[in-house]
């Protein structure tokens, strides 16, 4: 629910009574990339405006907010409405200043073997990436593809293993400099692999984000360390992930709708070539 100045609540109780602050944070940029979706779409006209209404009132905390990842995900939502409307310059000057910020963070963290936005792997790693790639694809901006495509063969390399794709483990992450977790692995790893690769593999065709795809999709499916099926096609839901015993045999709607994203992309951008 968005209160009057434009932030957002982000936590409601079995009885739908809101129990928090609104604030900012992910679920602000994630708000603000899912109006930018509903319009650059063909739903109803309705249905667009009131999108238009919550995306423009959130749009100027996320612009304040410090974590990379709501910046990333507002990137990801001025994105998605530049391509219904390409020629408001208020939409792309605002994209800019925010995809800047995540380049300045990326030129000031990478180091060699270190080819990163943060001096830590932790959650939703590639969307950091995927932001640039789509700042790129409105914009042109060459400097953006150039940081989206070495900060993603730096999380690729990091994320596979024996040519399966390994998330990062939010049992510990992976600090600069330490070890890497591989438990407990969690679907919006593999999701947000597959979406990011697929736009990185649209606009270079690549083989390596073809690849890197197919791996990261192949993990639902039982491409992965313990060798079992995240996807559960007997409910058409998906398990919560992967410890170091095995499934998380809970299957929350995060993790559902992290597979059927990925899904429809692979879809959507790749069978079909």
């Amino acid at each position: 629910m968005q209160s009057q100045d434009g932030q957002l609540h982000n936590l409601m109780d079995f009885s739908h009574r809101i129990t928090d602050q609104p604030s900012v944070g992910d679920h602000l940029g994630r708000a603000i990339w899912a109006m930018g979706a509903v319009i650059n779409s063909d739903l109803p006209a309705g249905m667009k405006k009131s999108a238009q209404l919550v995306f423009d009132r959130a749009l100027p905390w996320a612009k304040k907010a410090a974590s990379l990842r709501t910046k990333a995900y507002t990137c990801l939502g001025l994105a998605e409405r530049l391509h219904s409307d390409t020629k408001d310059s208020n939409l792309a000057m605002n994209l800019k200043e925010l995809t800047n910020s995540l380049l300045e963070c990326y030129n000031y963290n990478r180091s060699p073997g270190w080819e990163w936005f943060e001096s830590i792997l932790c959650y939703d790693n590639a969307r950091l990436s995927q932001a640039l790639l789509a700042a790129y694809q409105s914009l042109g901006e060459k400097a953006y593809l150039d940081a989206a495509e070495q900060s993603l063969g730096f999380l690729i390399k990091a994320t596979t293993i024996d040519e399966n794709f390994v998330p990062i483990g939010s049992d510990g992450w992976y600090v600069k400099g330490g070890k890497r977790a591989f438990y407990d692995q969690q679907p919006i790893e593999a999701g947000g692999m597959v979406e990011t690769t697929a736009l990185a593999y649209k606009l270079t065709r690549s083989k390596l984000y073809e690849t890197a795809l197919r791996q990261a999709l192949g993990w639902f499916y039982g491409m992965n360390t313990k060798s079992v099926g995240v996807y559960d096609d007997s409910t058409g839901a998906c398990y919560d992930g992967i410890n170091q015993s095995g499934l998380n045999e809970n299957q929350g709607s995060e993790s559902t709708l992290a597979y059927l994203l990925g899904a429809a992309t692979f879809i959507e951008n790749v069978r079909k070539d």
